[in-house]
């Protein structure tokens, strides 16, 4: 699995971009949940997303033939967009 993470130094956030085509088995949602996890620790959050909601958020970004999922995560929170 292939995920681009860039650091913004300046705004101190990370930028997760993951293609749909990437998520093949329930091992890639784990994969993504512990490093949003692992960098959600790094600003004090407690992200309340699970394997299953990010599962749900892969099926509807093919649903609406997204080829992508980003996740921002930074000081304000943790937003996950398609």
């Amino acid at each position: 699995m292939k995920i681009d993470v860039v650091q913004d130094a300046k705004d101190h956030t990370y930028t997760l971009t993951i293609k749909i085509d990437q998520f093949k088995s329930l091992r890639d949602y784990e994969v993504l949940h512990n490093l949003v996890n692992a960098i959600s620790l790094d600003f004090d959050l407690d992200p309340e997303i699970t394997v299953e909601d990010l599962k749900n958020i892969v099926h509807e970004a093919k649903n609406e033939e997204s080829t992508e999922v980003t996740c921002e995560i930074g000081p304000e929170g943790i937003d996950i967009e398609f």
